[in-house]
């Protein structure tokens, strides 16, 4: 296929050619690049017959009347790829570019031609009655922006002002729609259905979507949206789902995790099997191949001003009049830096700040996995020590979007360090003393650390108290010199923990800030959520500066009663209490 960031592609793809460059217009000196940056390589050519995205062109020029850029139609060719047995070949799909490419008009193509083709394409498995497009992001406003586009064009009782856009044959295949804002729905006479919805832990649960889309991906700084939405999907026939975002900066943990995993397969498949190390049936047999990969992007590093860099993530240029000179123009405002490059030139921003820990001390000191004879894992790192004392540490990061808690527990290992672990992250707190009482209910930890003033885990003293527990203070002197604790045991190669996405996360780009001439981690002025490493820390002072006294022993019973008689006494008749036993 096409060498990335080329246009000359071998003679088998003739019709990839003909349909993604057959209409290309220039409108100045400078042309977007058409094919992506990075992406995951198609296991077989692409034609017609392999890949419903020429179906998707056609449908788009034929019935909407719009003729999609360059890049749009090799997206959609690509990532609509099928197998041999008609399904698609990819169950996610992930989508990188710069911002006012066109995203929103290539959704709304792509959404009305699986509700009005694609949705009937395997009745005998998913029925149209049971195929549902479910199109969300963090704001509701930019999940219903497609919604509304796609309505526009089958709105069988459109506004005064939209009637101009409505296809007829789609309205009059089209139900009366629901417009209410928060509750918005398109559904068809066969009752294929297409509903807006935002990004939250209950945006999706509860529905089987057949197709998901999750706009501005960006935006998911937990896990909770993905484990909500991305299960909608599992158990429907034929399912896919759809992730588009600009780039990321180091707090877009979901979006920036998954890419990695995609960038970790598309580089293993030319390692293994464009060099003829492996078959694609080997490979397939050990990697996802169903999960794919399209970015347009700047190559890292380059200047901001870098013209190829420009083109590459932004691909409309030449085809979008005067989108060029605006690009310019914002790359050359007073915007920072970082933003311009992660919207612009769609450039992971990993850090903007030197981070607390430095040097690759932490990374290092991460445990491998423990392997059998055969190689097989068995456990993910050491453990903590039988017998050895516990702490837990909490800390609560709280915004004015969102609260989220964190637990981490310490304790030492056989060879005397310490190992420090992440055991819960969720959002809110109202959850964290119930859960704290089953881990001590599991592992006997009495003893939990957290700051006790100036911040939202203050607010769970008094409850873990009234639960029974052992609460350390972390406050004045030891608040000041917990996190470098932490950070002159890392580098004296005294801790040791499991690998953890957001304690990793933490720890690697967590930043402090300077009270009292000492380093106190900065939950706000961090580039990440902090508060992985401020449990972790915590649950560590604890753990090595606040050991209980030892446990006095009980003080020995009374020695037993003796009974005491006299004989000096000469019986009488008369009672006596001299003489009277008791």
């Amino acid at each position: 296929m096409i060498a990335s960031g080329g246009t000359r592609l071998a003679p088998q793809a003739d019709a990839y050619e003909r349909a993604v460059y057959a209409d290309a217009k220039q409108y100045g000196q400078h042309v977007g690049a058409t094919e992506p940056r990075l992406c995951t390589k198609p296991l077989r050519d692409l034609t017609p017959e392999t890949s419903h995205g020429f179906s998707v062109i056609d449908f788009a020029r034929d019935v909407l009347g719009v003729t999609l850029y360059p890049w749009q139609k090799a997206l959609l060719i690509r990532a609509l790829e099928l197998n041999e047995d008609g399904t698609y070949r990819f169950r996610k799909v992930f989508v990188l570019v710069g911002r006012q490419n066109g995203k929103t008009t290539l959704l709304t193509v792509l959404a009305l031609w699986w509700l009005f083709v694609d949705a009937d394409s395997f009745p005998e498995h998913l029925p149209a009655r049971d195929f549902l497009i479910l199109g969300t992001a963090q704001n509701l406003d930019i999940a219903e922006e497609a919604w509304d586009a796609a309505l526009k064009r089958c709105d069988p009782t459109p506004d005064e002002d939209d009637e101009e856009y409505v296809v007829e044959w789609l309205a009059t295949e089209t139900r009366k729609p629901v417009k209410t804002n928060g509750k918005k729905s398109l559904r068809l006479r066969n009752n294929a259905k297409y509903e807006p919805r935002a990004a939250s832990r209950m945006g999706g649960r509860g529905k089987s979507a057949a197709r998901v889309i999750m706009d501005e991906m960006r935006e998911q700084q937990t896990w909770d949206v993905w484990g909500s939405v991305s299960k909608t999907k599992n158990a429907i026939f034929n399912s896919q789902l759809w992730g588009i975002s600009s780039a990321g900066d180091i707090k877009s943990v979901v979006l920036r995790t998954l890419r990695d995993g995609a960038i970790k397969t598309i580089r293993e498949y030319e390692q293994y099997v464009e060099s003829g190390i492996q078959t694609l049936e080997e490979f397939a047999n050990t990697h996802d191949v169903a999960t794919a990969l399209f970015e347009w992007s700047a190559e890292p590093g380059k200047p901001l001003l870098d013209i190829p860099g420009i083109l590459q993530a932004n691909p409309s240029v030449g085809y979008k009049p005067m989108f060029f000179e605006s690009i310019w123009s914002d790359l050359l405002g007073d915007e920072p830096e970082a933003t311009k490059r992660t919207e612009i030139l769609c450039d992971w921003v990993t850090s903007r700040v030197e981070p607390f820990i430095k040097g690759d001390g932490w990374s290092s000191s991460a445990d491998g996995p423990v392997l059998d004879d055969d190689d097989n894992v068995i456990e993910l790192g050491s453990q903590i020590a039988d017998g050895s004392r516990m702490t837990m540490g909490i800390d609560v990061m709280s915004s004015a979007r969102s609260t989220s808690s964190v637990i981490c527990v310490a304790g030492y290992r056989t060879d005397g360090r310490v190992h420090l672990e992440l055991i819960a992250q969720r959002t809110g707190m109202s959850w964290v003393v119930k859960h704290a009482k089953a881990v001590r209910a599991k592992t006997g930890i009495n003893q939990v650390a957290l700051q006790t003033r100036g911040c939202p885990a203050a607010d769970l003293v008094e409850d873990l108290k009234e639960a029974g527990f052992d609460v350390v203070s972390i406050s004045g002197s030891t608040l000041l010199t917990s996190a470098d604790r932490l950070n002159k045991r890392i580098q004296a190669d005294k801790v040791r923990h499991r690998s953890q996405g957001p304690l990793d996360l933490a720890i690697a780009n967590g930043t402090t800030k300077d009270l009292s001439g000492m380093p106190v981690w900065d939950r706000y002025g961090s580039p990440v959520d902090t508060s992985p490493a401020v449990a972790a820390t915590n649950a560590l002072v604890a753990l090595e500066a606040f050991v209980p006294p030892p446990k006095k022993p009980p003080p020995p019973p009374p020695p037993a009663a003796q009974i005491l008689t006299r004989d000096d006494v000469e019986s009488t008749a008369e009672a006596s209490l001299a003489v009277a036993a008791f």
